[in-house]
């Protein structure tokens, strides 16, 4: 299969995945509001520790976040092969580091030791690798795709920092949004670079 579509099939899953995971586990925990919770509450946790009710059906969150993880390192690992320069390659190298972290935000469920540190490092490292691969596309032909997600990236950040957020879920979904996006661009990207290549590849 044509390595470009096959990186689209795993960026859509993972895409597909993380908002399912959200929304099917935010409807088995009526209790759970976006306005005031973590998504994090949907995993693990109790009233005495975290101050919500245990969740109901834990696992289809954590197994979630792990799918969602494959699926990120996967699609990383095909845009690899892909890649024009080795910034660009480093970059996709730390998205999937990124992919693992999201992994262990289900394996250290809310309520276990380390999750904190993998739920922040996650979003760090996905801002890490985007930068990084914004570098290694504007180096190329790809160039004004690059600077876009470096400035997606940049403005981004200022929002998180500026916008009161009333909850944690708030500015977790902001992020999720964020990655999204520049998953979207980095795949329309190469789209049209595979189209462009072809119509010179015709042309001759």
């Amino acid at each position: 299969m044509e390595r470009v579509r096959l990186a689209t099939y795993f960026g859509a899953a993972g895409i597909v995945s993380a908002w399912v995971t959200i929304f099917v586990s935010a409807f088995l925990n009526p209790w759970f509001s976006v306005f005031s919770n973590a998504l994090s509450d949907l995993g693990g946790g109790n009233m005495t520790l975290n101050g919500h009710p245990s969740p109901n059906l834990p696992l289809i969150y954590n197994l979630g976040m792990i799918f969602t993880s494959v699926m990120i390192m996967v699609f990383s690992a095909v845009m690899i092969s892909i890649s024009r320069n080795k910034i660009e390659s480093t970059g996709e190298s730390f998205f999937i580091i990124a992919g693992l972290f999201l992994a262990l935000i289900g394996i250290y469920h809310e309520g276990t030791y380390p999750h904190d540190f993998v739920s922040i490092w996650f979003f760090i490292l996905s801002s890490i690798s985007y930068v990084t691969i914004g570098i290694g596309l504007s180096i190329s032909e790809l160039r004004s795709y690059g600077l876009v997600i470096i400035v997606v990236i940049l403005v981004s950040w200022i929002l998180y920092l500026l916008i009161p957020w009333g909850s944690v879920a708030e500015d977790e979904i902001f992020g999720i949004a964020v990655i999204d996006l520049l998953v979207a661009i980095h795949l329309i990207s190469e789209s049209k670079h595979k189209l462009r290549s072809s119509s010179k590849t015709y042309n001759k």
